[in-house]
């Protein structure tokens, strides 16, 4: 979830350099500046994650011979603050720092719109402009699927989260929603990516379109082996 998340606020803050301050995107957009980004995102994650890691418990029921593992926080106050910390470090203040971001290159993409013209600047701007815009559409869909999730977190520290079939259900469709956000994200960049959606095309009208040339090669092979001989014997 954490490096999800911070992935998602690097890009973010990446195209709000590349777009709003091009004139020094060169100098910020380097490879020693995206290693240090890379590394800052891992290390956050694996610290904000290390209590619950920490705290984890394995528990053991005798009765129906089940093992479980639970996180079990010596101070229960350490487990509501460290909830918190997680929704608001991990959700809050990266939401809105990647709608700030996405805010200011939308104000700048409309200035262009006024004063556009075909130039090539214009185009590598408005390539620029359509990245932001799937950025956009991948903070969107994270919010939605990670919203339950902590909305249960923070419903079972502070209040009284029932115990019940539904809410059973509830959970778990939680769970599922916040956890399969990694695997549709791919699915967003391809089919947002113009380049992405045309190679897509080209390859099922290669599959639907004329014989390949092997095939050609094969029927031609063949038509030689049929033909009849033209050798003569003379005598």
């Amino acid at each position: 979830m954490l490096v999800s998340i911070f992935t998602l606020s690097a890009m973010s803050v990446d195209r709000y350099v590349a777009i709003v301050h091009s004139r020094r995107a060169s100098r910020l957009r380097v490879s020693r500046n995206a290693l240090l980004g890379v590394g800052l995102i891992w290390a956050l994650s694996i610290a904000m994650a290390s209590p619950v890691a920490h705290h984890q418990r394995l528990f053991h029921r005798d009765a129906s011979n089940q093992t479980f593992c639970w996180e079990q926080w010596p101070n229960p106050r350490h487990k509501k603050v460290y909830v918190v910390c997680t929704f608001v470090f991990g959700y809050l203040l990266p939401l809105l720092l990647i709608s700030f971001c996405y805010a200011k290159v939308q104000v700048l993409n409309h200035l262009h719109k006024k004063l556009r013209n075909m130039s090539k600047k214009s185009e590598a701007s408005k390539k620029k402009v359509q990245t932001a815009q799937t950025v956009l559409v991948v903070v969107v869909v994270f919010g939605i699927s990670w919203l339950p999730h902590h909305v249960i977190h923070l419903w079972a520290e502070f209040g009284v989260f029932p115990l019940t079939q539904a809410s059973f259900l509830f959970r778990i469709t939680a769970h599922c929603l916040a956890y399969s956000n990694s695997s549709v994200n791919p699915i967003i960049y391809a089919f947002l990516s113009e380049n992405f959606r045309k190679a897509y095309k080209q390859v099922f009208k290669c599959q639907i379109g004329n014989e390949s040339p092997l095939n050609d090669v094969k029927e031609s092979k063949s038509r030689i082996d049929t033909a009849p001989s033209t050798n003569c014997t003379h005598v």
